[in-house]
């Protein structure tokens, strides 16, 4: 048996794991191996590009007499790479090759990495915290069983993280579980260097502004002596926050500036969250205009990147700016903004419940974990207390497929009723007291383009094609669209690609992968597809595939 360092990458950071790999022969072993300490030194010095192109390298050479645990492991580091360098549709592309695989029950190892990429893709792609936690529960529950106390201090960081990025103080619970391992555990440095970043995060979010600065300088050492720049812009953020609070505007604003230098090199993703206190110390240090700049820009780079946690964070800021220079009328602008934002993370954050009873089981499960077991009675009570929790969180997700099942229907319903209110203005005889006959007609040779010819899969739709392909002005197939479809021009044009995907994805017939479908139907990403259809039908692409089934074998 030979011990090799694989990665767990989730929103935060890329964790060293220990995992035990088994090969057939000595060459095997070595190859293995080194592949595997070459993908450790690119993700712990965050060069992810040149991780990118090894490990992309490797898998796609792969064939019948490769290493299957080198083509898996190659597999992973690809996707882990792709989502740091923020590339989702690659990612996804390697998760579905690599869900395609039938011997992840060979190598347990493995699996549980892939639980754990797959968490950082549904937080980072699609903000699904509860499926995040799903996943990496599922690692986890393997590292429990194996004893493997370093790796279950990773997946304590990332659970901690993805209460950071909610802004919940529940955090810090296994935050401190990871440092006592850490702690227990001093020959990993980097392994104490990221329990002290974030120890150091949780502790800003409860507002122990000296005591982040502490945890943070502790990490700072750490880092620069191992040369760990990707937690640099981590450790700047909370440096550069702890002085703005204390009044210390020129540290703060030299602090931060160091954290943008480090996530432009690093950890472009972190941007966003350094843009946060920077903004801050601008408007507390009455920098009015470069506040506005600076703020309108990352409001742009929000916007591009389809970033909804930030977005509305970033609007409230430039309420509070606009309030401050007096600017009422703005000021309530951008904070009406911020508001209907925020109600859009609601419906991402819907499954609250679902979080809840994982904090439960995941309680259950690490207590046990940190904690040897004394006697066979505390075995007992430990057995009882999970059996219990499994038994609820099997009737919770009884419940709750139910009710999935019915939003279905009830989707795909109100899709039906959708075309068919189309249609009717297809009939002559369905003309409507007021309407001018010209506009039906063109309303008609509109809906006759869509359905036949399949505009709305062109990636450069806009109101100017389709006026020009009819013939008019888009100032009139504007107004045609709002009378007869009630809706948007984007509103309308969604409503076509959201409707066939659906009807993709409940056929039963094909396995078409995700990124093909939106590709297909003109979404120029995968988070504006998946953003798209979630608003439409309530749930991800991949859950709709999965209930539609579910409810097909069960009928």
């Amino acid at each position: 048996m030979n011990k090799l360092q694989s990665i767990i990458a989730l929103m935060v950071l890329p964790l060293s794991v220990a995992a035990v790999c088994s090969c057939s022969g000595t060459g095997r072993q070595s190859e293995l191996a080194k592949y595997s300490d070459l993908y450790v030194h690119y993700c712990r010095k965050g060069l992810f590009d040149s991780l990118s192109m090894e490990a992309g390298r490797v898998f796609a050479a792969r064939n019948d007499g490769m290493d299957r645990q080198l083509v898996l492991l190659s597999g992973l580091h690809s996707a882990q790479a792709a989502i740091f360098l923020d590339n989702y549709p690659e990612a996804a592309a390697y998760l579905d090759t690599l869900s395609g695989f039938d011997c992840w029950e060979d190598y347990p190892n493995l699996n549980a990495m892939f639980n754990g990429i797959r968490a950082s893709y549904e937080i980072k792609a699609g903000f699904d915290y509860p499926a995040a936690l799903a996943h990496l529960t599922n690692a986890l529950n393997w590292f429990r069983e194996e004893g493997n106390v370093l790796n279950t201090c990773n997946a304590l960081h990332n659970i901690s993280m993805i209460y950071f990025y909610r802004r919940d103080t529940t955090g810090l619970k296994y935050a401190r579980q990871a440092m006592e391992i850490s702690s227990e555990n001093p020959d990993d440095p980097y392994m104490m260097c990221s329990a002290e970043v974030v120890m150091a995060m949780l502790l800003l979010v409860k507002g122990d502004y000296e005591e982040a600065e502490k945890y943070a300088m502790n990490a700072k050492q750490i880092a620069d002596r191992e040369q760990y720049a990707l937690v640099d812009s981590r450790i700047y953020m909370v440096l550069g926050e702890a002085a703005r609070r204390r009044g210390e505007m020129d540290r703060a604003e030299e602090l931060l500036q160091k954290g943008f230098t480090a996530a432009r090199n690093t950890d472009p993703d972190f941007y966003f969250e350094l843009a946060l206190p920077y903004g801050r110390m601008l408007i507390q240090s009455e920098r009015y205009r470069e506040a506005e700049d600076f703020l309108t820009g990352v409001l742009s780079a929000v916007n591009k990147n389809d970033n909804v946690r930030y977005r509305y964070v970033i609007l409230e800021l430039l309420s509070a700016l606009y309030e401050a220079q007096g600017n009422i009328t703005e000021a309530y602008r951008y904070y009406k903004s911020a508001s209907l934002s925020r109600d859009s993370i609601v419906n991402i954050d819907k499954e609250a419940s679902f979080n809840n009873l994982l904090d439960l089981y995941e309680q259950a499960s690490l207590q046990n974990l940190v904690r040897k077991r004394q006697n066979d009675m505390y075995v007992t009570v430990f057995i009882c207390i999970l059996s219990i929790l499994t038994c609820a969180f099997f009737f919770y997700r009884y419940v709750r497929q139910r009710r999935l099942n019915k939003e279905l229907v009830q989707c795909n319903q109100e899709y039906i009723k959708r075309s068919d209110m189309l249609r009717k203005y297809l009939r002559p005889e369905s003309a409507q007291a007021g309407h001018e006959p010209a506009d039906e007609a063109l309303f008609g040779r509109l809906e006759r383009i869509m359905r036949e010819e399949h505009a709305y899969r062109s990636n450069d739709i806009s109101l100017d094609k389709l006026a020009s392909m009819l013939g008019t002005n888009r100032t009139y197939i504007s107004r045609v669209i709002n009378r007869y479809a009630d809706k948007s021009f984007w509103g309308y044009v969604n409503m076509y690609r959201i409707a066939e995907a659906t009807e993709i994805l409940s056929n039963l017939d094909n396995d078409i992968q995700i990124k093909n479908i939106y590709e297909n139907l003109g979404y120029n990403s995968a988070a504006s597809f998946f953003r798209v259809f979630r608003e439409e039908t309530g749930i991800s692409p991949s859950r709709y595939r999965e209930e539609v089934r579910r409810m097909r074998i069960k009928a």
